[in-house]
């Protein structure tokens, strides 16, 4: 692409160093060809990693945001990834690929972040009702799931085969609402920070280990491989937060055991590279890199945009996936809790992968 023709109408002046606008062009899906140098101060790192990168690894939705822009030929708010801090975003459409232009516009940000500040008392009371209304919920639906597994186990007399049925239906929908309500209450709990990181030594491959073993048996029905390896070289011996750990892998491969019947499920531990690191904005230090692959989890480019935010997803079409992006939004909370990332990439015909960097020790 040849972004001099595009940029430089003009020998006049350096367009470039003239812009007031972080400006980046990039491909149609996303991959970021060439920024100036407002866009790199933006995004507090050097053209060289914005140019190995895509978009979306900098601005949230991004994708959305730029075909907003285009469609409705006026600017949107957008926020940097990780980073309370908004834009707006600006965009046109040429044959290579987008044109999308950032402006640092204070009203906008003062009003935007004045929004947040209100909202914060009215979530965090609205997440601590529900959480402390969660075992008034739970106690009677805990009651309806015993009562009808005694009852189809014969413990109240001989029911007809009409009966039998009507008791497994309410048997499978009373657990179903317990699932639900449980992922409900985590979700609160984890926007609400009710808990804080407990920082200890712990065996991180025993831990993995152990979340396999645990799922291997929910997964007998099904036809599922596992595998679990560890770069060589590594100690097990990690610093951080073995039960939010714990939490963030269960309730993944949960969702990937709700969505598939079949294929091999890998977990790889690693320490990210540098450029890794570079490229996801991470400043230097110790990192763990915790993969979680599936060979047969399909997901399509709307399932990716919404994955983490079951606020986004209520009123879509895509809601019959709001119980998925529930459980990975109490994920990526946690994640951010041990101020770490996630991130997922679907492969057609290869493999749908959660990855997870988070700082050690």
């Amino acid at each position: 692409m040849d972004f001099k023709k595009i940029l430089f109408r003009t020998n006049a002046i350096d367009v470039e160093k003239a812009l007031p606008d972080g400006v980046i062009f990039c491909s149609k899906d996303g991959k970021i060809e060439w920024v100036n140098d407002k866009a790199a101060e933006i995004f507090e790192t050097s053209k060289i990693n914005l140019k190995t990168s895509d978009i979306f690894g900098f601005i949230e939705n991004a994708l959305n945001l730029i075909s907003n822009a285009i469609i409705n030929d006026k600017a949107v708010i957008a926020k940097i990834t990780d980073r309370e801090m908004y834009f707006e975003l600006t965009a046109k459409e040429i044959e290579e690929g987008y044109v999308v232009a950032l402006r640092d516009v204070p009203q906008s940000r003062n009003f935007i972040n004045n929004s947040i500040e209100n909202e914060k008392p009215i979530n965090r009371n609205k997440n601590n009702f529900l959480v402390k209304l969660s075992n008034d919920f739970k106690t009677p639906l805990q009651s309806i799931v015993g009562f009808s597994q005694a009852m189809a186990d014969g413990l109240g007399g001989n029911m007809t085969e009409q009966q039998e049925k009507y008791i497994k239906i309410i048997k499978k929908n009373s657990s179903d609402l317990m699932y639900f309500l449980e992922k409900l209450t985590e979700l609160s709990k984890t926007e609400n920070a009710t808990e804080q990181p407990e920082m200890k030594t712990f065996d991180i491959l025993n831990l993995i280990n152990s979340i396999v073993r645990y799922n291997s048996q929910l997964s007998l029905d099904k036809d599922i491989r596992w595998n679990v390896s560890m770069a060589e070289g590594m100690k097990n011996y990690i610093v951080s937060d073995e039960n939010f750990i714990k939490s963030i892998v269960q309730n993944i491969i949960e969702v990937i055991l709700k969505s598939v019947e079949m294929g091999e499920i890998t977990i790889d531990i690693s320490v990210p590279d540098e450029e890794l690191l570079s490229s996801k904005a991470f400043i230097s230090g110790s990192y763990l890199m915790i993969s979680i692959k599936s060979s047969s989890l399909l997901l399509s480019e709307t399932d990716l945009e919404s994955m983490f935010d079951p606020y986004k997803i209520i009123d879509s079409p895509n809601r019959k996936n709001l119980l998925r992006a529930m459980t990975l939004g109490s994920v990526k909370n946690l994640v951010q809790a041990l101020n770490g990332m996630i991130w997922v990439e679907s492969k057609i015909l290869k493999n749908t992968g959660f990855n997870i960097i988070f700082p050690v020790g």
